[in-house]
């Protein structure tokens, strides 16, 4: 029973379209525990972590517009997914990505159409703010 359920989870899960998706392979070899964190990394593959973050960013900082991967080891539940923005405050594009989700290259990602300004434009180096939510 525990095994058809996880089943259901996970095709649910790979099926939902609007956001980024399990494609790439994880950052550790081991999954770790979910750590509720959002964890960006200045190259691809994982390499040189620019920062984590356990709640909403209106401004990345250091890590604005220099993200080549990342990794959502948010907790599981309510406000798991993250919503990843193209301009500061929460603001022009966005694009979801889901809870456990690890993208080891943004390259191979862009943002949303119709979202706003840098909508269709690659996540590589062109994140600026984050927020949790639910997709």
């Amino acid at each position: 029973m525990m095994a058809l359920a996880a089943a259901a989870i996970t095709a649910a899960t790979l099926f939902h379209t609007p956001a980024a998706q399990a494609a790439d392979t994880g950052p550790h070899t081991a999954a770790p525990a979910a750590d509720g964190r959002l964890y960006a990394y200045y190259d691809v593959d994982f390499k040189r972590l620019c920062a984590s973050w356990s709640g909403n960013s209106t401004n990345w900082g250091s890590c604005r517009n220099t993200t080549s991967s990342l990794w959502n080891n948010g907790y599981p539940g309510n406000l798991d997914d993250v919503w990843v923005y193209w301009g500061l405050n929460h603001s022009g594009a966005r694009r979801g990505v889901h809870n456990g989700v690890a993208l080891a290259n943004l390259n191979h990602w862009t943002f949303d159409a119709n979202t706003g300004a840098g909508a269709g434009q690659r996540l590589n180096n062109n994140i600026s703010s984050h927020m949790w939510t639910n997709l």
